[in-house]
C-alpha cells in the first residue's frame, strides 16, 4: 500500500505542476481554462484517494460511527469479517468465536452480509455503499436493517449464549 501511496503523491506532484503552469501564463485561452477546471478536480480526487489509503477510512464519511464506534456484534467479531485484514494478536478470535461468527452470517443472504460488512465493518456512508453495490441508498438500508434484525435475533436466541 505504501508503493500506491507514494505512486500518487508523484503524480499528485506532476498534477500540481502542471497547474502552476497554466497559472503562470499572463492570459488564458478558453482550453487552458477547461485544462485548469479538469487539472483541480483531479488534484481533489488524488488528494482524497491518498488520505483514503492513508487513514484506511472514508474520509467523506460524515457520520460519527466508525469501526472503533458501539456495533451491533462485539467488535472484535466484526474485525474478523472485513477481509484480507488482519487480527491483531491480542484480538484472535477463539475458534468458538469464529464459529459464531460463521454461524451468524451464514443467515444472511449474500447482500445483506455485503451491506453489514460495508457500512457496520468498514464504515462506509448508505450513500457509497449504494453506489458500490449498485443500488439505491433505501435498499442499502433496508438490507442494513434485515441483517441487523437476523443477527439481533440470532444473539438473543440460545446459540449466541456463552458459557
Amino acid at each position: 500500500m505504501q508503493i500506491l501511496i507514494y505512486e500518487y503523491k508523484q503524480s499528485l506532484r506532476a498534477l500540481k505542476e502542471m497547474k502552476t503552469a497554466i497559472e503562470a501564463k499572463t492570459e488564458l485561452s478558453e482550453q487552458d481554462i477547461q485544462d485548469k477546471t479538469l487539472i483541480n478536480s483531479m488534484i481533489s480526487e488524488m488528494e482524497f484517494a491518498i488520505q483514503w489509503m492513508g487513514s484506511g477510512r472514508n474520509p467523506d464519511a460524515r457520520r460519527g460511527a466508525d469501526r472503533t464506534g458501539a456495533y451491533t456484534l462485539d467488535p472484535k467479531l466484526i474485525e474478523a469479517v472485513v477481509p484480507n485484514r488482519a487480527v491483531s494478536e491480542e484480538r484472535k478470535l477463539t475458534a468458538h468465536e469464529q464459529w459464531l461468527l460463521d454461524d451468524v452470517l451464514a443467515d444472511l443472504t449474500v447482500r445483506e452480509r455485503d451491506v453489514f460488512t460495508l457500512v457496520k465493518a468498514e464504515g462506509l456512508t448508505y450513500e457509497y455503499t449504494a453506489e458500490l453495490l449498485g443500488l439505491t441508498k433505501s435498499s442499502v438500508q433496508t438490507y442494513l436493517e434485515r441483517a441487523e434484525r437476523k443477527i439481533k435475533e440470532r444473539k438473543n436466541g440460545s446459540l449466541f449464549l456463552v458459557s
